[in-house]
């Protein structure tokens, strides 16, 4: 069986999500991992992160059928290594969800002007689009 919802309603998903990453008294965090993802967002991770890339509150905008994320700033990195995932976490500390990391020609949901990270360097997240 397969679900097919309006773009209103699509819509709402993103606010929803959106409203759930700004709860909690601090912004969300998209948080940028090597190594390859856990299978469930519930898990602890067991690479280290590289860097913690700070959202605004809001944490983005509703465009298009996307919510892009807004990063505060370019983040300073904490371990050298190569960005290949992303946990985003709310502005409560709660694990919201796992995704991809890439260059800017790579297809990962969260986007670095590069993937090789160096520490006491900045991470620039060019472009972050859930949809």
């Amino acid at each position: 069986m397969t679900i097919t919802i309006s773009t209103e309603h699509h819509a709402a998903r993103l606010a929803g999500t959106r409203a759930f990453l700004d709860e909690g008294a601090n912004p969300a965090s998209v948080r940028i991992y090597s190594g390859i993802r856990p299978s469930n967002p519930a898990d602890t991770p067991t690479s280290a992160m590289l860097v913690e890339v700070k959202l605004t509150k809001p944490c983005g905008s509703v465009i298009d059928g996307h919510l892009v994320l807004t990063p505060q700033e370019n983040a300073l990195i904490a371990r050298s290594g190569v960005a290949t995932w992303a946990r985003i976490v709310t502005g409560a500390e709660i694990t919201a969800m796992d995704l991809d990391c890439s260059g800017l020609d790579g297809m990962g949901d969260i986007r670095l002007a590069q993937t090789q990270l160096y520490a006491g360097g900045y991470a620039q997240m060019a472009n972050a689009t859930l949809g």
